[in-house]
C-alpha cells in the first residue's frame, strides 16, 4: 500500500470525525435552545399556576380565619361544604348557566357568523364591530349598562313592555329571585355572543368557496348547504367554541357580583361567589379554599372532556379523505 493511500485514508477518517464533532455540537445546541424556550414558560405556569394550586390544596385542608394560627382538619371542609345546602344550590345555578351559555351564545353567534358572511349585507364590517363591541366592554361597565335597563322605574326593559302594552307588568328584573339569574344570563349573553360569532366567522371564511357554488349547481337550498358543507366545515371552531365557554361559564363571577351579589336571597348564587364569601367576607379561608378546588376540579373535567371532544371532531386526513 503506497503512502498516498495511507494519506487519502487518513484524511477520510479525520473528515469523518470532524462530521461527528459537528454534528455532536450541533445536537448539544440544539438541545439547549429547546431547554431555553421552554424553561421560561414553564417556570412562570410553575409560579402563578401550579403552586397557587398546590397551595389553595393545602389551605383546604385547614382551619383559619385568614389572620389568626390555624388548625389542621383534614377533609373536614369538604365534608362541610357537602354538607352545606348553599353549596349544591351554587352547584345547580352555575349548572344552569353552562347548559344556557352552551346553547344560546353559541347559536346566537352562529347565526350572525352566517349572516354577516353567507348573505349580502352592507356595511358588513360596521355590524361586525358593532356585535363585537360587548366583549371589548369590561364587566364593570356591563353591569352598570344592564343595571340601568333593568332599573325599575324608567328602565329601558319596562318602557319596552310599557310600549308593548304590557305596562301592568313591571317586574323587578334584578329583584325578583324568579327573574334575576334570567336577567343576568341574558346581559351575559349579550357579551358572549361577539365571541363565538367571531370564531364562526373565520372558520366560516376558511370553507372553500368552490364547495358552496357546485352545491348550488346541483339544486341545494341553503338548509342543504348548511346541513352538508358549512357545519362539517365547522366541527374544529364550534369544539373550541363549546370548550371556552362551558370552561368560563363556570368561572363567571364579575358580571354576578356587580349586579346581583348573588341575591336577591340565594337566588343568584354561584360558585365563584360562595368562593368569594367564605374567604373575604366570613374569613372561613379553608372552606373558601375547599369551594375552589371543587371548581378547579369541575373546570379540569369540562377541559379535559372538551379537548377530547376536539380531537373527535378533527376531520380525518387519511388517503381516502380530501384535502
Amino acid at each position: 500500500m503506497t503512502d498516498s493511500t495511507y494519506l487519502s485514508r487518513a484524511k477520510g477518517h479525520a473528515s469523518d470525525r470532524n462530521t461527528r464533532t459537528s454534528a455532536l455540537r450541533r445536537a448539544r445546541y440544539g438541545n439547549w435552545a429547546v431547554w431555553t424556550f421552554v424553561i421560561p414558560p414553564f417556570g412562570l405556569l410553575l409560579l402563578f399556576v401550579i403552586w397557587p394550586a398546590l397551595y389553595v390544596a393545602y389551605l383546604s385542608l385547614l382551619k383559619w380565619d385568614g389572620l389568626g394560627p390555624s388548625r389542621f382538619v383534614g377533609l373536614a371542609n369538604y365534608a362541610r361544604i357537602l354538607a352545606d345546602n348553599r353549596f349544591g344550590l351554587a352547584l345547580v345555578h352555575n349548572a344552569l348557566w353552562s347548559i344556557g351559555a352552551l346553547i344560546f351564545p353559541t347559536l346566537i353567534g352562529l347565526a350572525l357568523a352566517i349572516l354577516l358572511t353567507r348573505t349580502r349585507v352592507p356595511v358588513r364590517g360596521f355590524f361586525q364591530v358593532i356585535y363585537f363591541l360587548p366583549q371589548m366592554i369590561s364587566s364593570a361597565i356591563v353591569a352598570v349598562i344592564w343595571r340601568w335597563i333593568y332599573y325599575p322605574n324608567g328602565g329601558t326593559a319596562n318602557a319596552i313592555l310599557h310600549a308593548l302594552g304590557l305596562g301592568a307588568w313591571q317586574p323587578q328584573w334584578l329583584a325578583d329571585s324568579k327573574l334575576a339569574l334570567l336577567s343576568v344570563f341574558i346581559a351575559y349573553c349579550w357579551v358572549a355572543n361577539g365571541f363565538s360569532m367571531l370564531i364562526f366567522q373565520a372558520a366560516i371564511s376558511s370553507i372553500d368557496e368552490s364547495l358552496f357554488e357546485a352545491a348550488q349547481m346541483d339544486g341545494a337550498n341553503w338548509w342543504h348547504e348548511t346541513r352538508y358543507i358549512l357545519l362539517p366545515g365547522i366541527r374544529q371552531a364550534l369544539a373550541t367554541v363549546l370548550a371556552v365557554t362551558a370552561i368560563w361559564s363556570f368561572q363567571i363571577f364579575d358580571l354576578i357580583y356587580l349586579t346581583t351579589k348573588g341575591g336577591p336571597g340565594d337566588a343568584t348564587y354561584v360558585l365563584s361567589i360562595g368562593i368569594y364569601n367564605n374567604t373575604f367576607a366570613y374569613r372561613r379561608v379553608g372552606i373558601g379554599a375547599a369551594w375552589s378546588m371543587v371548581l378547579l376540579l369541575i373546570i379540569l373535567l369540562l377541559g379535559s372532556g372538551m379537548l377530547l371532544g376536539k380531537r373527535t371532531a378533527r376531520p380525518d386526513r387519511g388517503p381516502g379523505s380530501a384535502g
